[in-house]
């Protein structure tokens, strides 16, 4: 497929809107990632695409980018949670690419992983959450319209989650992670998650077609769930990682680990919040200041998210067993 074709299905899911410039932000992040896993990694180059857009063309004929989606100052539909004061991902990304703030003392391999995953991960997890609020918003108001209104919205919430370029958008994370604790689907590649969210994403494009704020409401959090179990695997292992690095005298990996998971704790941890979850220990588990592994480990964040695991109706099953 050449970039910027239009197409009306993808991953499974089936477009209502023309969103072919939105799928292409997930090109930026492949270019971005391919820049980061360099040796030596290009820092500035990678800045350069985060801040100044490279695939995805506007209307208008700007750049879509992705620090625009980072510093972005609608805080309406919830956005603030993810771009509030306390921790806003344009700050979490830009220091990783500068070498400042909290990493000005790292490692290049640190900042790597902090940028890759903070863009891939937070950042597009964030805005897909974004725009399924503002979808809901736009069909509560009675905008239906499948080209400008709800629908569209919705549609761009795929674009960001899986896009033209898959293997750099969240749903490759969901299939790694799934990979590692045996819930995938028969194919052993493809999530369990992931299928629940395309059926979700699908029924919840259907609702908002005719004006079903309710049931694409449900969808939306079916979304929301399946998101919590993938990045509830992704902080049980890479806790897990740093304990047996720790034990194994690796302190440069038990580091890059310790940021991977921080990065992954930070996509989910308003919801983990909103429902429950024990996110001080959360946090001091992947407490960049503490020594690794001091505050524990994989149990330690299986149990501090199990009330929230709870709330939303996610089993151990539904989490599985993390196999490597």
């Amino acid at each position: 497929m050449a970039p910027g074709e239009a197409v009306d299905r993808e991953g499974g899911y089936l477009y209502a809107s023309d969103v072919t410039a939105h799928r292409q932000v997930t090109a930026d992040v492949c270019e971005i990632k391919a820049l980061l896993g360099a040796e030596p990694a290009d820092f500035s180059a990678a800045r350069a695409i985060y801040r100044d857009g490279e695939n995805s063309v506007n209307g208008d004929g700007t750049l879509r980018t992705l620090a625009g989606f980072a510093s972005a100052t609608d805080r309406r539909h919830g956005l603030d949670t993810y771009f509030g004061t306390a921790a806003p991902l344009d700050e979490w990304i830009s220091a990783a690419l500068t070498g400042e703030g909290q990493f000005a003392a790292t490692g290049d391999p640190v900042r790597s992983q902090a940028a890759e995953k903070g863009i891939q991960n937070q950042l597009m997890v964030a805005w897909t959450i974004h725009e399924l609020r503002v979808a809901l918003a736009a069909a509560d108001e009675g905008n239906i319209d499948p080209a400008t209104g709800a629908p569209h919205n919705w549609d761009e919430g795929w674009a960001f989650y899986h896009g033209a370029n898959p293997d750099c958008a969240p749903w490759a994370t969901a299939n790694s992670r799934a990979q590692n604790f045996g819930t995938t689907a028969d194919d052993g590649q493809t999530a369990l998650a992931n299928l629940a969210i395309v059926d979700a994403m699908n029924s919840g494009r259907e609702a908002l077609l005719v004006g079903d704020s309710s049931a694409a409401a449900e969808a939306a959090n079916e979304v929301i769930r399946n998101l919590v179990i993938t990045y509830s695997q992704a902080s049980i292992r890479y806790a897990t990682l740093v304990e047996n690095d720790v034990s194994a005298g690796d302190a440069d990996a038990a580091a890059e680990h310790r940021i991977e998971g921080l990065a992954f704790l930070r996509v989910i941890e308003p919801i983990l919040a909103e429902h429950g979850a024990d996110v001080a220990t959360l946090r001091s588990v992947f407490d960049l200041e503490a020594d690794p592994a001091s505050n524990g480990g994989g149990d330690e964040v299986t149990a501090a998210l199990a009330p929230a695991l709870e709330a939303l109706g996610i089993s151990d099953s539904d989490i599985g067993v993390l196999q490597d």
